[in-house]
């Protein structure tokens, strides 16, 4: 379990994280956020899709295509 300490990321024993770690540890954070019912997510293949939780870089599913698309952009 990771914790913000100060604005950064530490671990339980004050650990230190790798990158990797420190990018899944914020990106869990960011998701436990209050969603977004709004929110839109922009992919690869299509124009926007509401998406309250999709960051860029995630594959989210596109109903358009059938098939799993990379998100691009977002907008609140």
């Amino acid at each position: 379990m990771a914790r913000i300490v100060n604005g950064g990321l530490q671990a339980p024993g004050h650990r230190v994280l790798t990158d990797a770690q420190r990018r899944e540890a914020a990106r869990r954070i960011a998701k436990a956020a209050k969603d977004n019912p709004l929110r839109r997510v922009r992919l690869a293949c299509h124009g926007p899709v509401r998406d309250s939780t999709a960051v860029v870089g995630d594959w989210i599913w596109c109903d358009q295509c059938g098939d799993v698309a990379r998100v691009v952009s977002l907008t609140e």
